[in-house]
């Protein structure tokens, strides 16, 4: 038993150590860069069905979800053995893109509302679609080590339109779906976000709570 339970954290570490690798940053940039794109466009020229672009984006909105709550967690929890994650948010972010773009083209093709009166009023659920579909190609088209080099303080501003979506998708849903029980959910979603960056603004961690107070004399 002693044996088993040296071994575990052991390959638990192995397999983290490579999770970090050079070999497995390859491997995802293959996956997210060429592969998953490719599967991607082959589904909105080939497919017609409503469903699989509805699931296009449910992936999508899983994964935003990810990216926008991985660095605020990781910092409160304390966790600096995670922290290597959010080297990944890049590849994770343009990843949410992709998904986004294909569920946004795929609808258009499938239910052909390719004029611009279809996303103007401000109640239909379109029309923060459309918004979020802008934001997306703006972090899309300056997720790059140039864009960073260029912009340089400006391109941190610019990544916080990210924050914007969480938002504007929830809004999306409410509008499509009308369902109160998907209100409530996203409604606590998004202020359950709020409330970790403002956490993480202050610096925040939970460990903070546990540390013995200086007694002042």
């Amino acid at each position: 038993m002693e044996n088993e339970k040296s071994i575990l954290p052991t390959k638990l570490f192995t397999w983290i150590n490579y999770l970090q690798s050079a070999k497995f940053r390859k491997i995802i940039h293959y996956l997210f860069y060429g592969f998953i794109p490719i599967i991607l466009l082959a589904t909105v020229l080939l497919s017609s069905s409503t469903e699989i672009f509805a699931q296009i984006g449910e992936w999508a909105w899983q994964i935003l979800i990810l990216v926008l709550f991985i660095k605020p967690s990781i910092k409160i929890l304390g966790f600096k053995e995670l922290m290597w994650l959010l080297s990944y948010r890049r590849e994770l972010g343009i990843l949410c893109a992709y998904f986004a773009f294909a569920h946004l083209a795929g609808n258009i093709f499938s239910l052909k509302i390719y004029k611009i009166e279809n996303y103007l009023p401000f109640n239909n659920f379109l029309f923060p679609a459309a918004i979020a579909a802008i934001i997306f190609i703006i972090l899309y088209l300056t997720s790059n080590n140039a864009s960073m080099r260029f912009l340089k303080k400006n391109w941190k501003r610019l990544q916080s339109l990210s924050y914007l979506l969480l938002p504007l998708i929830s809004m999306h849903q409410i509008l499509l779906k009308q369902e109160a029980e998907d209100l409530l959910g996203l409604f606590f979603l998004n202020i359950a976000f709020l409330i970790l960056k403002i956490l993480e603004y202050k610096k925040f961690t939970l460990s903070s709570l546990f540390r013995p107070r200086e007694i002042k004399q």
